[in-house]
């Protein structure tokens, strides 16, 4: 996906299609969160109050964690076979993955309205396969550059690479005085050693928007509003059929 053979024209394709991912992440886990009230990515979280509850001696308070879990690894499971069984095409090999995640939305948002009002456990389960699925995906075709469906490890890196930059403004300072301090600062924009640190902010800044929007959308109109992540999945899966990739070893390797 981002390897170095990959011409520029198709990072930059794939690098809009990691910021529209990321903004589906964050519709489906505000979705999740206000209708169901819990988040279905955030594995971090879950872990940790699974062994809280086991801790305290009452499992059963830690018991929806663990099936999240579970649903989350299920997920991520399927996109690596998807992945492993199309990995010989040049065109389309994600387009199994993002129709499944579709399909799964569509079908957790037709149970919802359905069933207004309802907690079902069912529903948490879906949208931990479906993320899980979304966060493999990007994952193994990245070769591990890109996380969609949560930004701890975002903000880690652009904090890394926030000082990576100032240093660079700083030598070109010290190579050349001013002149040089200005050329570094009007570069900074578009020079390639920060393609990632531009992909990574732009990751954070769309899965606020949609996190936004899907909160929004969500309070005012409910259930119907997991057609948008379906309806750009869609989209997403027509344009990959027109993309060719050059296949890297994170997405050939059987073992990633």
């Amino acid at each position: 996906m981002f390897s170095a053979q990959s011409s520029p024209k198709t990072r930059r394709a794939y690098s809009r299609l990691a910021l529209l991912l990321a903004a589906v992440a964050g519709a489906v886990n505000a979705v999740g969160f206000v209708a169901l009230g819990a988040h279905s990515s955030h594995m971090s979280g879950h872990m940790a109050t699974l062994g809280e509850s086991l801790a305290l001696g009452q499992p059963g308070t830690g018991w929806l964690s663990a099936q999240l879990m579970a649903s989350f690894v299920a997920g991520a499971t399927s996109a690596a076979a998807l992945l492993d069984a199309s990995r010989h095409r040049a065109r389309g090999r994600h387009v199994s993955a993002l129709l499944l995640e579709a399909v799964v939305l569509a079908g957790i948002g037709v149970g919802m309205a359905g069933h207004v009002g309802v907690r079902a456990p069912v529903f948490l389960w879906a949208l931990a396969f479906a993320m899980g699925l979304q966060n493999a995906l990007v994952t193994r075709l990245s070769g591990a550059v890109v996380r969609t469906t949560h930004v701890t490890g975002l903000l880690t890196d652009i904090g890394i690479q926030l000082v990576h930059m100032m240093a660079w403004v700083r030598d070109g300072l010290r190579g050349e005085g001013a002149p040089g301090l200005w050329h570094r600062l009007r570069d900074l924009p578009s020079a390639v050693q920060f393609e990632r640190t531009r992909l990574h902010l732009g990751l954070a800044l769309a899965f606020l928007a949609g996190s936004t929007l899907g909160a929004f959308l969500f309070l005012r109109h409910g259930a119907v509003t997991l057609a948008l992540p379906c309806a750009v999945l869609g989209v997403l899966a027509a344009l990959d059929v027109r993309l060719s990739a050059v296949p890297s070893a994170s997405a050939t390797a059987p073992g990633r």
